[in-house]
């Protein structure tokens, strides 16, 4: 509903399931943080999980897919953003429930290791973003 209600709309989607060297591809910004190799094993130990890209016509899509995941510390998430996806799903730091890319070239980064076929610009332009939306309309009225 939180989705829907936003004009969030799900361009591409698949059931993945990752080996460790895809794990630490896409999280190799971390590497050499503490939480970095425990993500890695349980992104790569934990079977298939469900990848989405998804998309909102307007230029902070990015920071507003991020406010309603919340705060990527579960106990944070609790007490300062309840309604937030990480509050009400994550389990742990690291099971958080759910991924944002904190930036286009983050995001540029990420759907090419999750979808290497994908083609980025078909995101980031808004008229193609705006007439799929789910719940949206391209026409003004």
């Amino acid at each position: 509903k939180q989705w829907y209600q936003r004009r969030v709309a799900i361009t591409a989607g698949g059931h993945i399931t990752w080996s460790r060297d895809q794990a630490r591809e896409f999280y190799s910004e971390h590497e050499g943080r503490f939480f970095h190799q425990r993500l890695v094993e349980f992104m790569s130990n934990s079977g298939v999980f469900h990848a989405m890209i998804l998309a909102h016509p307007t230029e902070d899509a990015i920071r507003k897919w991020r406010q309603l995941l919340g705060p990527t510390k579960c106990y944070q998430a609790r007490g300062n953003h309840p309604p937030g996806i990480r509050a009400r799903y994550g389990l742990t730091d690291t099971r958080n429930a759910a991924h944002g890319s904190d930036s286009v070239e983050s995001f540029r980064r990420e759907v090419g290791v999750v979808f290497p076929e994908y083609e980025d610009e078909r995101v980031l332009r808004f008229d193609e973003v705006n007439s799929t939306l789910v719940g949206g309309s391209n026409k003004s009225g």
